[in-house]
């Protein structure tokens, strides 16, 4: 057992960090007839992330619910100074509702880059993010955005959080 401690705390496995955050800018809700939460978990080791986006759209105005996850990778390209790039591996969304479309289940891509500043225990995190980069869903994609307006192929978040 030691032995299996000691080669861990060889390669760093102690310097991994786990990270909860949400987007800041779901606050906009308020000022439109429907609802968009965003949170996600990572782990971030070294220059590495891998997180898993979780986020809820609700329509006040349709009878449209759009919950989505995947799993993305970012990458750290100078050691130090926060700046990322990253893309989905995975990323599905399920709509459901009576006027939900027929195909209830989608996938499609995102590529995002940002600056993550970090405090202790704390991080900000502005991001532009792109939805869709192929557009192979872009008539489902469109139907969303015509019931929820802050869901949009162009976003830019305000990612706040706590670091583990």
């Amino acid at each position: 057992m030691a032995i299996a401690i000691m080669v861990l705390m060889a390669h760093g496995i102690w310097s991994a960090t786990w990270q909860a955050g949400v987007d800041l800018r779901c606050a906009d809700s308020s000022f439109y007839p429907s609802l968009r939460l965003d949170a996600e978990a990572a782990y971030r080791y070294g220059s590495i992330r891998v997180s898993l986006p979780v986020r809820y759209s609700h329509s006040y105005d349709y009878d449209l619910d759009f919950l989505e996850t995947g799993l993305a990778v970012s990458v750290y390209p100078f050691d130090g100074m926060g700046f990322y790039a990253g893309v989905s591996l995975l990323r599905f969304g399920i709509f459901w509702g009576i006027e939900a479309p027929d195909d209830n289940l989608i996938f499609f891509s995102e590529a995002m880059i940002g600056w993550t500043i970090e405090f202790p225990y704390f991080y900000l995190e502005p991001r532009i993010s792109f939805t869709d980069v192929f557009s192979t869903e872009e008539a489902r994609i469109a139907e969303l955005r015509e019931a929820v307006p802050q869901y949009s192929k162009f976003r830019i978040s305000l990612i706040a959080g706590f670091t583990i």
